[in-house]
């Protein structure tokens, strides 16, 4: 796929979260030179490698939703709206495991072909 990034494979153990946060790049130094490598990111894909004993599930924040991880089980949403402005409502995080290991792998789309960055 030429248009994403390259598989982000993370473990999460007991305690292991991600804070609230967009996949979209912001209007910042850091965020203006990741654009120039592919543009924005229009679309993340979370995998989901394991079941999870407790815990660990894909929060969404602004719309009152989680996803509970379940192996082969995925979720996806669009970073930006139809018209390419970025949603502010794919705010999310990894909610703390409570028990056992949770295995992930996140798939980014970019809205032009992704080059590396050197």
């Amino acid at each position: 796929m030429e248009n994403g990034e390259g598989l982000q494979v993370l473990r999460y153990q007991k305690g292991g979260e991600y804070r609230p946060h967009f996949d979209y790049f912001g209007d910042s130094v850091g965020g203006r030179k990741h654009l120039e490598v592919g543009g924005q990111r229009v679309g993340t894909c979370v995998m989901y490698l394991s079941d999870v004993q407790a815990g660990g599930g894909t929060s969404f924040p602004s719309v009152g939703m989680e996803v509970k991880p379940k192996k082969g089980g995925a979720v996806f949403f669009a970073d930006v709206d139809e018209q390419g402005d970025v949603d502010k409502l794919t705010l999310h995080a990894g909610v703390p495991v409570i028990a056992g290991v949770k295995f992930i792998a996140t798939k980014w789309v970019r809205e032009r072909p992704y080059r590396r960055e050197s």
